[in-house]
């Protein structure tokens, strides 16, 4: 019961950081080139991108209509524009808003790579999040508060466009302004929750097979 409620509460916190300035996406609207896995874990509900200029930190985060965990070729792309020249390369498939010069990747396998750099990245049931050090997404002309942003799904496991699942939203955004430092406490005190709870069931399994 104690263990449960731990992980509720470290969700709770997460959820609470994650939603302050999140973006809605509709269920179900999968592209209509998309020729992928179908699971929920491809289709995007929200997702946020926020900028904390304490920590010179990018915080990306997405949530989708399913479990993500360990779900084979899924993975979201965060498609940045940090000033500069840019990539549209979706407007054959009716997403002309949509560009960027630099990718923030997440992974269903718990991977994550900002660019060439790899980052950490953190799963919670439907959500997958990560911060990620602005150094490693460096401007190419705009401040970093006014970078703009979109996230797309994708099946790896396919090649070209019929890779793209989900968008959320439909063309770029700006980054949202940094949540409250008491909402940021809450994320980090959920995070260390999550981890006390892994610990304790390690000790556990460990006395299990002692025994």
């Amino acid at each position: 019961m104690k263990k449960l409620l731990l992980k509720a509460i470290a969700i709770a916190g997460i959820a609470a950081a994650a939603n302050a300035h999140a973006i809605t996406d509709p269920a179900g609207d999968f592209l209509a080139v998309y020729t992928g896995s179908h699971t929920a874990a491809f289709d995007l509900l929200s997702a946020d991108v926020g900028y904390n200029a304490a920590t010179n930190e990018f915080v990306f985060r997405t949530t989708a209509a399913g479990p993500i965990a360990g779900v084979a070729g899924a993975a979201y792309v965060f498609g940045l524009d940090a000033g500069g020249s840019t990539n549209a390369p979706f407007t054959s498939v009716g997403l002309p808003g949509v560009t960027f010069n630099s990718t923030v990747t997440l992974r269903a396998d718990g991977t994550g790579s900002a660019g060439a750099n790899a980052v950490t990245t953190h799963i919670v049931g439907n959500e997958i999040f990560s911060a990620v050090s602005a150094s490693l997404l460096p401007s190419k002309g705009l401040a970093f508060k006014d970078y703009t942003w979109t996230v797309w799904s994708i099946d790896s496991r396919v090649s070209g466009l019929g890779r793209l699942a989900d968008f959320a939203p439909d063309a770029n955004i700006k980054v949202s302004a940094v949540p409250e430092p008491a909402t940021y406490g809450m994320l980090a005190a959920g995070l260390g929750l999550l981890g006390m709870v892994a610990r304790r069931r390690a000790r556990t399994a460990g006395g299990d097979m002692a025994a």
